[in-house]
């Protein structure tokens, strides 16, 4: 038998479900390939020690409680030294940040990035990985870790045919891993695939380097048929 809800149980939901689309804009503000531009300007400034990033006054705090309207999401690694609003030069509201260890694709990522594509409609999403990530360093050592974290490092994609030298096969493996699940995004969602397949969006990897303060970037996801 097919169970009711009353209408008084419901409605908190139907409170929440406008508030989640109230900050909408009808259409991307910028291109994929402009965000992208304006992101790479931004790891430059900052690279560079030219970082123009404004301060979050009260003024401009108030302006942002109207709504979200960023032109980038980026998943990145939890890790304390890699803040995308600061290597990417940006302000409060211009990026969608999810940050996981190891910047791998579980769920909640992919839940998270396609809320910000197909509701918010950032035009590019970048997959960051970062120099000497503990979560691929954990995943090349063949960590045995207890519980969730377990599970988690076991998500890192190192690759293979990795160098002998152990500093190098970390370098390469972070490259790898950044650039697995960026095509694991198009792989596990059909949204994301469409929208990249369309030209709607473009999914970038990329590694930050802690020493440098430099993003390398890598080709865009292939999106198969």
């Amino acid at each position: 038998m097919r169970r009711s809800y009353p209408l008084l149980a419901l409605a908190p939901l139907l409170l929440f479900i406008p508030a989640w689309r109230a900050d909408e804009p009808k259409t991307p503000a910028i291109s994929p390939n402009a965000a992208l531009e304006r992101l790479k300007a931004g790891a430059v400034r900052f690279a560079s020690d030219k970082a123009l990033r404004k301060a979050a006054d009260t003024k401009f705090r108030l302006e942002l409680s109207k709504g979200q309207h960023p032109f980038a999401v980026i998943l990145t690694c939890a890790d304390s030294r890699v803040a995308p609003e600061i290597v990417f030069d940006q302000n409060l509201g211009d990026l969608f940040v999810i940050r996981v260890a190891g910047n791998v694709t579980g769920t909640d990522a992919i839940g998270s990035i396609e809320y910000a594509v197909a509701h918010l409609h950032a035009p590019l999403v970048v997959v960051l990985g970062h120099e000497k990530c503990g979560a691929v360093q954990a995943a090349l050592a063949h960590a045995d870790f207890e519980g969730a974290l377990g599970l988690l490092v076991r998500q890192v994609h190192v690759g293979r045919d990795l160098p002998s030298d152990e500093a190098a096969a970390l370098t390469q493996a972070i490259k790898n891993n950044a650039a697995f699940h960026a095509q694991e995004l198009v792989k596990r969602s059909s949204l994301m695939k469409d929208f990249a397949a369309t030209g709607r969006i473009r999914i970038v990897p990329a590694v930050y380097s802690l020493k440098k303060g430099a993003v390398e970037w890598f080709k865009d996801v292939k999106v198969g048929k």
